[in-house]
């Protein structure tokens, strides 16, 4: 049975780190939070997108969260009304911790292994990790993504990256593709080129962009495919 927020077990150390991690630690916790930071989701959207949680687990983790004032609850007005789950100003804060741990991680990533559930927003969620910020500090300039027909915003203000859910205003590129495909871009196992000529992937703006934003973006262990 799952433990209530009273009983779950402390590390008992008066240190900052161990009393975020008596709340966060858990798992499946951080990964409920990197969904969440792409914005505010549903109850059935965070469970379509944890595959492999249990229900009463998802709620367990949503209320020691609540609890501590990491995420809130809202209910959206008419014409769908729903209540949504989203980061509080704390839980955001957790945000430069998750892009770290995600910088380790795409060093240990490879290849998507059979089996294994593969998602793009997490691929976008995660270009905050993969963002080459030494190579590209002074790089300002706005991508759309539209992917699986679901747009996502990514801004980058002096080497400052910025990602969001919705349409760019006035992007360089508005780059439309399928999911499957823009996993293969960005780990390498495609080109912009051939991702076009195919036409897995439908390009407005300049194509120097779109290979600047692969160049930026694309996960940094993978081999580059040719141009």
């Amino acid at each position: 049975m799952e433990k209530t927020a009273s009983a779950r077990k402390s590390y008992a150390q008066y240190c900052a780190l161990a009393r975020a991690l008596d709340v966060v630690g858990e798992r499946w916790t951080l990964l409920i939070v990197r969904d969440l930071l792409m914005g505010p989701k549903r109850y059935t959207d965070l469970r379509a997108g944890l595959p492999g949680i249990a229900t009463d687990i998802l709620t367990a983790r949503l209320r020691t969260l609540e609890e501590a004032g990491f995420v809130r609850r809202r209910e959206l007005p008419p014409p769908a009304p729903a209540t949504v789950y989203e980061l509080t100003e704390m839980g955001k804060r957790l945000g430069p911790a998750i892009r770290a741990l995600g910088q380790v991680g795409f060093t240990m990533l490879g290849s998507p292994q059979p089996g294994e559930d593969v998602r793009p927003e997490r691929f976008v969620v995660g270009l905050h990790a993969s963002f080459r910020g030494e190579e590209f500090a002074d790089l300002t300039e706005t991508y759309e993504l539209v992917i699986d027909g679901q747009p996502f915003t990514v801004e980058v203000t002096d080497g400052v990256v910025d990602v969001r859910q919705g349409s760019a205003s006035s992007p360089s590129i508005s780059l439309e593709i399928d999911g499957d495909t823009f996993v293969a871009l960005m780990t390498g196992r495609a080109s912009p080129a051939s991702a076009l000529a195919t036409g897995r992937a439908r390009l407005e703006g300049e194509r120097s962009a779109l290979e600047r934003f692969v160049d930026a973006f694309a996960h940094p262990t993978a081999q580059p495919a040719a141009r």
